[in-house]
């Protein structure tokens, strides 16, 4: 009975913490990764260019210092993710879930940010001149100059 509990939380704690490699490796091999599980994937200090990772969930995933020019990023979940150093100039962000993310000092420089959810998200020293917002969700975020936005709690 203690190997069968011990087994099943460890199955459980794998599982929490993995992402799919086969998902992972479409990504690094062609840009591309609509709908994939990146959930917690160490995704640091990359190239993501204009890759797609729409509808992808990236939830927990790790993105500090990877760059992510003209990457599309719709309906994309990134809760919980950081993005530390990050640059995602000229990104599509709509509809994209970006709750408690770190942006600490990213480039978001004329990102198109549409019912975008930044939901007590850091934006501490974020670039985000000439940005297009339109419906986006700023709910207990602090912005670039540190104040906190409840604009639409």
């Amino acid at each position: 009975m203690k190997l069968a509990l011990l087994l099943a939380g460890s199955i459980i704690t794998n599982s929490a913490i993995a992402y799919d490699q086969a998902d992972m490796d479409k990504l690094i091999n062609t840009h591309q990764c609509n709908h994939c599980d990146l959930s917690n994937a160490d995704l640091s200090k990359q190239n993501f260019n204009h890759a797609d990772f729409s509808s992808t969930n990236l939830t927990n995933a790790n993105l500090n210092q990877s760059s992510l020019r003209g990457a599309w990023l719709a309906h994309t979940k990134l809760n919980n993710a950081n993005l530390e150093n990050a640059v995602l100039r000229r990104s599509i962000l709509d509809y994209a879930q970006l709750q408690n993310v770190n942006l600490r000092h990213a480039d978001l420089r004329k990102v198109q940010m549409i019912f975008t959810d930044f939901t007590n998200a850091d934006l501490t020293g974020a670039n985000i001149q000439g940005a297009h917002q339109s419906g986006t969700i700023f709910c207990n975020t602090t912005m670039p100059d540190g104040a906190i936005n409840n604009i639409n709690c």
